[in-house]
């Protein structure tokens, strides 16, 4: 009987322990306003790039500035597909998922890869990671294009990945 209390109690205690310091399941929220870092020789639309983001419990609203152009997506987080605006002015759908303590945002696009040509689908993939004092963001994108062969599809993909960190600004 003793051994069954004694069992209880640390439990209990380990329970108490994981809610207090924080290592229950908690949401990562990235609302905020944040601004490309870039290295002496960024160019000028990486210089000038910036995010405001708006996270709530059903979407992410982002809107991206870089180079003198402007975009707004709303992303909803319930499987349906949202409104995305690429910076070029490229309209097409979005949607995300927070996976663990990370954003996925997934968005197709049409885009014609010449004039003539018939237009063909870009999907890219986004995956957002907040450092834990929450003031720095890095986004790992990939592109692909599902109309394409495959062997196509993935030579011009690996010119369409990279990497962005972008550092908060202001007060969050």
């Amino acid at each position: 009987m003793l051994k069954w209390w004694i069992s209880w109690i640390c439990v209990v205690f380990l329970a108490a322990f994981v809610v207090q310091h924080g290592f229950a399941a908690e949401k990562v929220n990235f609302s905020g306003k944040y601004r490309a870092e870039h290295s002496k020789s960024a160019l000028a639309e990486e210089v000038d790039s910036s995010l405001e983001v708006a996270q709530s419990e059903d979407a992410v609203d982002i809107k991206k500035a870089a180079g003198g152009m402007n975009s707004t997506s709303h992303c909803p987080f319930n499987g349906s597909e949202g409104d995305y605006i690429s910076l070029r002015g490229i309209s097409g759908k979005c949607k995300a998922q927070l996976k663990g303590k990370n954003l996925v945002i997934e968005s197709v696009v049409l885009t014609r890869p010449q004039p003539a040509s018939a237009p063909v689908r870009m999907r890219t993939k986004e995956r957002w990671q907040l450092s834990a004092d929450a003031k720095v963001l890095v986004i790992k994108s990939d592109a692909d294009f599902p109309d394409f062969p495959p062997e196509i599809s993935s030579a011009v993909a690996g010119s369409t990945s990279g990497t962005t960190k972008y550092v908060r600004v202001g007060s969050n």
